[in-house]
């Protein structure tokens, strides 16, 4: 009976070694596990973060952009306000170059060769 109860202390003792390491890789496999969950957190943070500032850079592109169609706009409406008070002037000249002959003699020099 003493060696049955030797060998089942012997079988006991080992099977809790056995334990022991099995526990001791199962906590290494786990931390591991979550040290890799840790950094892919901080990554996603990362990204979440990066994408806030890309989000925001995109707002300000689109904004400006806006702003530069409405300056666009006015650009072409006082291009267009220019023209017509040019064609106006030529007019206006044309017609007193023909009224008045001070101006029709001026308008009829040529121009100095060192001009055109």
């Amino acid at each position: 009976m003493e060696t049955i109860t030797k060998y089942a202390s012997i079988g006991l003792a080992a099977l809790l070694a056995i334990a022991i390491i099995y526990i001791s890789i199962l906590s290494n496999q786990r931390d591991s596990a979550l040290d890799k969950l840790d950094k892919a957190n901080k990554n996603i943070e990362q990204l979440q973060q990066a994408n806030l500032n890309l989000a925001g850079s995109i707002d300000l592109l689109e904004s400006q952009a806006q702003q530069n169609r409405v300056y666009i706009t006015e650009l072409e409406a006082k291009r267009t306000e220019t023209e017509k008070q040019a064609t106006k002037l030529v007019q206006e000249f044309k017609i007193k170059k023909h009224e008045n002959q001070t101006i029709n003699n001026w308008a009829s020099k040529p121009l100095p060769s060192g001009l055109y």
